[in-house]
């Protein structure tokens, strides 16, 4: 543990709210704002340029804690266990079993934004229908030598629909009044959010399968999956993409089956809407958003994305710009 959080006020997340933030420096207090839209679900985010390096020893019950830091620098440990040092666009997945310890210094020196997803066993299974071993079964492979500890966790990178699920959070918290429908809002963007998370390590999952399987094919298959996402607006095809990394398409297929769970089409699909989003989220219009994602046409973008997502992207757009 840092010399300098021996003597700092011990912080438990869950209970942030119910302190009033006590123990926490001024130039912080100003950029924090939380949530607690159940019992058991408790959101904290924070958004400014404090000026100061924030230090402190934490505390917590039994918990899943995702941390989402957008823009920052942060250091993170369990007591006696791993530590982890995180720069923008990294997210740590912390799920504990028992009740834990440890510290975490926050950078004060240039803007920081981060959002903290909290929640007690009750509240992970009413969101998601598992349990904290569920989710450790999920990470068992990212232990980090805490076999000592009831306890898991591994950083991921905040990819794209992470990203645009906690910005859209932060914008329903600070611009919804308290009411019940924002309480349902908060609650379904954060069961959105882990379910992003869920999904990416399933994913992972089929790298570690893949790199089993199929280990002369993994790095032709990274490559490929890299290019549809630098470039998902060209019309790439199959045959294109095969020769791009060099591999044949039946194994370009077949390793897209085993590591994605889906054929190569479906995949660029998938990017596309994912970045369709983003844009519509930031106001650019449908045609500009059809353009930017590779689609042929705007009706063609409509009628993918409404297949895909249940709803026109006008809609969809009017939904998040609404809020």
């Amino acid at each position: 543990m840092p010399m300098h959080t021996r003597n700092a006020p011990v912080q438990d997340p869950a209970r942030l709210m119910d302190s009033a933030l006590g123990g926490v420096p001024q130039a912080w207090r100003q950029a924090i704002w939380l949530e607690r839209p159940n019992e058991g679900i408790n959101l904290c985010g924070m958004n400014g340029l404090p000026g100061e390096d924030w230090a402190f020893e934490s505390a917590s019950a039994p918990a899943l804690a995702l941390s989402i830091l957008l823009e920052g620098q942060m250091e993170a440990a369990f007591e006696d266990g791993a530590a982890f040092g995180l720069g923008a666009g990294q997210a740590l997945l912390m799920a504990a079993g028992q009740h834990t310890r440890g510290w975490n210094v926050l950078s004060g020196a240039g803007p920081f934004r981060l959002l903290n997803l909290h929640l007690s066993p009750q509240a992970l299974r009413g969101l998601t229908g598992m349990g904290m071993q569920d989710m450790q079964a999920l990470l068992r492979q990212a232990r980090h030598g805490m076999r000592h500890l009831d306890a898991c966790a591994t950083v991921l990178p905040v990819f794209s629909q992470l990203q645009r699920i906690a910005v859209e959070l932060a914008r329903q918290q600070s611009c919804l009044p308290d009411c019940k429908a924002k309480s349902a809002l908060l609650c379904a963007k954060a069961a959105e959010a882990l379910a992003a998370v869920l999904q990416h390590c399933s994913i992972e999952q089929g790298h570690a399968q893949l790199r089993r399987a199929v280990p002369a094919d993994r790095p032709r298959l990274l490559r490929a999956n890299a290019l549809l996402e630098s470039a998902c607006e060209q019309p790439w095809s199959v045959a294109a993409l095969a020769q791009a990394v060099g591999l044949n398409e039946k194994r370009l297929q077949a390793g897209f089956q085993a590591l994605y769970a889906c054929s190569v089409h479906e995949r660029l699909t998938a990017i596309r809407l994912d970045l369709a989003q983003n844009l519509l989220a930031q106001g650019h219009s449908i045609a500009q958003t059809a353009q930017r994602c590779g689609f042929g046409s705007a009706s063609h973008f409509s009628k993918v994305f409404s297949r895909q997502l249940g709803m026109p992207p006008r809609q969809w757009a009017s939904g998040q710009l609404g809020q």
